[in-house]
């Protein structure tokens, strides 16, 4: 079974990752961690602006990918070796040598696709004549795995001579469109990129917010086939309560920091003003931003930007030495009767947005006798997506295994219990979406000279957003 080579045995040497300490390595790892194309996550910071908030936030995606590697791995230890894991599987959904492989290339190289600030650009891409000028990083990631660099065999060639995986499934399987029935692994309530990235974003941040049991939650996990998911027994119920409590308190105080916030609402006006000034080609935004590490992205589109553009060239100024938009406006997108439509349209329309900040940018200039380009007062709406996996929360179940508990088996067509019916935690799905609520803000941002007279003008620009 070569799938043991990866599970328990290595050929020589660590890798000491913080928050996981000493990882073990095979040679067909190794193979890839040191090749370009992965070796490029380096330079690729995991947070993005925050570091402008918690300076110790420069951990990469070269990391991360690795943790998420190495609690695959542990999870599937169990999966191959727990009796009661081993038990529940069936042959439509089991843990066999094929699978283990696919799945521990996939959590590997579940980020091989990104790129500077992706999941800034990514919130609302910057759209052109001919639609959005990025892609998403996980349609990119068969672009790293097939790419060719010099002295060495693409990814995609080790995958199939040493992994022995075909490299079309794994990119399949990240992409959310594989047929091997293993997406909601990598991609839900309980999967390993959430656990790294909430523990290794709280250690790097130097927050206490990120503590989660997670060896005692990988315990628990049992195999789902008829969901074809994982589900967990009794004691996985109090750390997944600690996973969830954790992305809340993250989000509120690290991923939806008002200052990291505004500098990525920044550069998405930055750059969808480039593209509407037609000032760079979209090409040539897209080679820059693929190509090149964190640190160099801004630099180079210092470079790329021609003198006459001098709006655009001093938001990048802003940008590069921090200067950071306040919020002159605040709204809650929610309200008693559920979500606001108006303003989750923003957060899907690039063009929307910047009809709406060169309107304010106009009727300030007019009212104050001002004369504002139209880039300094930037939207930053609230996101549309389900960033607490809700739906995906609602389906996970608890396998029954306490004395006290096995009534359910009973009760139900099925062994395994619906985790909101299980009636043992306070963070059923409805709650979270309560995390949705208090955690999502529509703001207004502008320069800091401006703020006060938004505030004067209170009125007029409601009036403006809402028209």
């Amino acid at each position: 079974m070569i799938a043991e080579q990866f599970l328990f045995h290595s050929e020589g040497g660590f890798i000491r990752l913080p928050v996981w300490g000493h990882i073990p390595l095979s040679d067909p790892l190794k193979h890839i961690l040191a090749h370009p194309s992965f070796m490029r996550l380096k330079g690729i910071r995991q947070l993005s602006f925050s570091q402008q908030v918690y300076p110790g936030a420069t951990h990469t995606r070269f990391e991360h990918s690795v943790g998420v590697y190495h609690l695959m791995k542990l999870i599937l230890q169990r999966m191959v070796s727990n009796p009661l894991a081993l038990s529940l599987q069936k042959n439509s959904f089991r843990f066999d040598d094929g699978s283990c492989r696919l799945l521990l290339a996939a959590c590997l190289l579940h980020d091989i696709g990104h790129y500077p600030h992706a999941h800034v650009i990514e919130e609302q891409i910057p759209s052109g004549s001919s639609g959005p000028a990025f892609a998403h990083h996980e349609e990119l990631c068969g672009r790293f795995i097939h790419q060719e660099q010099p002295g060495f065999p693409s990814i995609a060639e080790i995958l199939r001579e040493e992994w022995q995986v075909e490299p079309d499934e794994v990119i399949a399987l990240i992409r959310g469109n594989s047929k091997s029935g293993f997406g909601k692994l990598i991609s839900g309530t309980l999967d390993p990129d959430k656990m790294d990235y909430l523990m290794r974003d709280a250690h790097h941040c130097n927050i206490p917010y990120g503590s989660i049991d997670i060896e005692r939650l990988i315990e628990s996990f049992v195999p789902d086939p008829e969901r074809e998911r994982f589900a967990i027994t009794e004691k996985g119920i109090a750390p997944l309560e600690s996973l969830l409590f954790a992305k809340y308190m993250m989000m509120r105080n690290v991923y939806w920091h008002h200052t990291g916030r505004s500098l990525s609402a920044m550069l998405r006006c930055l750059l969808q003003a480039i593209i509407d000034e037609e000032l760079n080609a979209e090409s040539e935004l897209r080679e820059l931003f693929y190509d090149n590490a964190d640190d160099r992205v801004l630099f180079g589109l210092k470079a790329m930007l021609p003198r006459h553009a001098v709006a655009q060239n001093l938001l990048l100024e802003d940008l590069l030495h921090r200067r950071v938009y306040k919020r002159a406006l605040t709204i809650q997108p929610y309200t008693k009767n559920g979500a606001d439509s108006l303003w989750f349209a923003y957060a899907s329309d690039s063009s929307l947005c910047r009809k709406k900040e060169r309107e304010i940018c106009r009727f300030l200039s007019s009212r104050y006798h001002l004369n504002l380009s139209g880039l300094e007062v930037v939207i930053d709406p609230p996101s549309g997506k389900d960033i607490f996996d809700y739906n995906d929360l609602r389906e996970l179940r608890v396998y029954p295994t306490r004395p006290e508990h096995l009534h359910y088996g009973l009760q139900l067509s099925s062994e395994y219990c619906r985790f909101d019916d299980f009636g043992e935690s306070v963070f059923r799905s409805d709650f979270i979406l309560s995390f949705e609520r208090y955690t999502k803000k529509f703001r207004l941002l502008c320069r800091e000279n401006l703020a006060e007279k938004i505030s004067d003008s209170m009125n007029q620009v409601m009036e403006i957003l809402r028209s």
